[in-house]
């Protein structure tokens, strides 16, 4: 390339001139705001309400599954503990005093268990008088298959120590016991048994 076509070259193209600065003391216009700047300042009162209204809702909805855990807690201890002290009433009886275990065992139960429970005793009276039975029983092993506000379903596994003329030195027995509870106000009742 010629040197001339290069001037005609330099020539055509446009020219950038940058801003020369200003001369010291002397005041420039305010340079535009940029968007960051802007969204930082942006910031105000209404995200942090937001933000606090909804560390109080999961406040307050954690605050509540931690109450009805524990009242699910609660309620379990004590179907636990109504299973036990039934398991070992029903598993324990002395021939000489059959109707003290069957009150008890009454005042634990549904009306309607309590018809079936005496319909057995009564069914059983002579053959465990006559034969002069006793036994005593402990939970060894317990757990809940379900729980909720008003039903329960536990297991309870009972060792009993069971003697009577035929057997007077006693005799280990194990059962397995499939509870099913009843919320009555402010305690559990048994409403059913299969003993296994």
């Amino acid at each position: 390339m010629t040197e001339q076509k290069r001037d005609a070259a330099n020539a055509a193209a446009p020219v950038t001139t940058l801003p020369e600065p200003a001369p010291e003391g002397v005041a420039t216009e305010p340079r535009e705001k940029r968007p960051a700047a802007k969204a930082a300042r942006s910031f105000g009162p209404v995200p942090v309400a937001v933000l606090c209204v909804l560390a109080v809702v999961f406040g307050a909805l954690a605050g509540w599954q931690w109450w009805e855990q524990r009242q699910l807690d609660t309620l379990r201890d004590q179907a636990v503990e109504t299973t036990r002290d039934y398991a070992q009433t029903v598993a324990s009886f002395d021939y000489q005093n059959l109707d003290a275990n069957r009150d008890k065992i009454a005042g634990m139960s549904t009306s309607e268990f309590t018809g079936q429970y005496n319909k057995m005793v009564d069914a059983l009276r002579s053959l465990v008088t006559d034969g002069q039975g006793q036994a005593t029983a402990t939970v060894s092993n317990i757990g809940v298959e379900s729980v909720d506000e008003s039903s329960a379903v536990v297991l309870a596994f009972v060792d009993q120590e069971a003697k009577n003329v035929v057997a007077p030195e006693g005799k280990s027995q194990k059962y397995r016991m499939v509870v099913t509870l009843e919320r009555d106000g402010d305690r559990w009742i048994v409403d059913n048994v299969e003993t296994k």
